[in-house]
């Protein structure tokens, strides 16, 4: 199995491994550290009616967010924001019964 580029992922529910892209978030309040997410290997599956927080323009990222349903990247009772996810893996196959 090789990653793939999240484009191609299924979006019928399917659970499927995805990874994260590392990224930093900007300081919250006057005198915050920025906060760093490094990458992530995670279970999930596509969600089309997750809430996401997007700009006024429907675009992820920007100074004003709304929540709005863009769908999203479900994974282990969380979720991540359509741009956080870069690659996916198809599940291996399970061990058969002996």
């Amino acid at each position: 199995m090789i990653w793939q580029p999240i484009d191609s992922a299924p979006r019928d529910g399917s659970l499927i491994i995805l990874l994260t892209k590392s990224h930093t978030d900007p300081p919250y309040w006057d005198g915050d550290a920025p906060h760093h997410h490094p990458a992530r290997v995670a279970l999930g599956y596509w969600d089309p009616e997750g809430d996401s927080w997007v700009d006024e323009h429907g675009q992820v990222g920007g100074d004003c967010y709304t929540l709005a349903v863009t769908g999203t990247w479900s994974s282990d009772g969380g979720w991540f924001q359509p741009n956080e996810v870069t690659h996916w893996m198809p599940l291996p196959e399970l061990p058969g019964e002996t």
